[in-house]
């Protein structure tokens, strides 16, 4: 087995009467095509004018990535997440406050850092605006499903209250209308009605019109009808690391039978507050989901989700997961989720066995294994077909 070498690594939509992006509709931007070209009228693009001055709060300071991407420092209190509505009366626990940014020695960021009490939100293009509508347009087109390829914890009357794992990390090649994933998932309550959360590496250039690999998290509280978003595209997750947001690019790739750069990462909820927080490297808390987002994760998940998630394009072509490969028993050329734990209700963690159940769409252009012994997910897949 590769060692470990560590992970390199390389808005907010509120709730006003007029915004075509409303809270709902920059949801479902996970079931769209990437927008080619759009012309736009005068009074659409005033529209959009207005909306961006509403979703990019003034900065304290403005940083740039190598790539062209800009992050806003925004003073922690007046970050996206509170502006929504369920969040306005939210207790900030002083715990919860920006830390001084410190050096971690498997990340490296391409910014650095927000000063003290500020936190870096990427700041909300046009092209985002437009990109955000063009997805949430109907379609008619008979491709455009998901897929999943891994494993899943459920047990008959217990709760899980933490998930914990490493991911490799790979930058599969996609095409405009299609992602691909490796995700950590927990829910509570019916598909149609669940509260979710899931967190990990993303290739989608419909949401940020690129194809790298970044860091994502995503989240609903009523199954993706009404509520929930990527990352601080709307009111939700509150970003607290002045170093990491959710949203960064990784700056290290993966390499089948080479390298292996992995997502070491937990998703953790706090008892006192019902808060779900994201920490990545066991010591980097990047920010947390208020418990006011969720009716049902407040009592704990009843179900976890590890492995990869694709969608395909319009045409229903199916795209690469993980390195492409199909899953065997060596960890270096495809896609696993490594030291895989779950934590109980009395906050022990523990190793998923044999009750885990494999969920595998698309058998053929996609497969998933389970090394019990070593408590290791294999899983990936060439796509490049149709599924019925």
């Amino acid at each position: 087995m590769a060692p470990f070498s560590g992970l390199k690594i390389g808005r907010i939509i509120p709730l006003v009467v007029g915004l075509f992006l409303a809270y709902h509709v920059v949801m479902q931007v996970e079931g769209g095509s990437a927008a080619t070209s759009v012309r736009l009228t005068e009074e659409e693009e005033l529209e959009l004018e207005r909306q961006l001055n509403i979703l990019n709060k003034p900065p304290v300071k403005t940083l740039h990535t190598r790539r062209g991407v800009i992050y806003d420092c925004i003073e922690f209190h007046k970050q996206p997440a509170f502006d929504h509505p369920l969040l306005k009366n939210h207790t900030i626990l002083k715990k919860d406050a920006t830390t001084p940014a410190t050096v971690h020695t498997t990340l490296t960021s391409e910014i650095e850092g927000c000063p003290k009490g500020t936190v870096p939100i990427r700041r909300t293009t046009k092209e985002d605006l437009i990109r955000a509508k063009y997805l949430s347009a109907p379609s008619n087109a008979p491709g455009d499903h998901e897929y999943r390829a891994g494993i899943s914890l459920q047990i008959q009357g217990e709760r899980f209250f933490g998930t914990h794992g490493i991911a490799n990390v790979w930058q599969p090649t996609v095409n405009p209308d299609q992602f691909t994933a490796a995700e950590t998932a927990i829910r509570a309550g019916h598909i149609e009605e669940a509260n979710e959360i899931r967190f990990g590496w993303m290739v989608y250039p419909g949401l940020y019109g690129d194809n790298l690999t970044s860091m994502y998290g995503y989240w609903t509280g009523d199954g993706s009808h009404q509520t929930g978003c990527y990352n601080t595209l709307c009111p939700g997750f509150v970003q607290v690391d002045p170093k990491y947001p959710i949203d960064l690019y990784f700056e290290n790739i993966s390499v089948a039978g080479g390298a292996q750069f992995g997502l070491h990462l937990e998703i953790s909820m706090e008892r006192e507050t019902g808060d779900w927080w994201l920490t990545l490297e066991e010591k980097i808390k990047i920010g947390y989901w208020p418990s006011n987002l969720f009716k049902l994760l407040g009592l704990g998940a009843d179900y976890i989700y590890w492995g990869g998630r694709v969608k395909s394009g319009k045409d229903g072509i199916t795209p690469v997961m993980a390195s492409g490969n199909l899953p065997d028993r060596w960890p270096d050329t495809t896609g696993y989720y490594a030291e895989l734990q779950y934590k109980k209700n009395d906050d022990t963690m523990r190793i998923p066995g044999n009750e885990v159940q494999f969920i595998v769409d698309c058998k053929g252009s996609y497969n998933a294994l389970w090394d019990n012994e070593h408590t290791i997910l294999h899983f990936g897949g060439p796509g490049g077909g149709t599924c019925a």
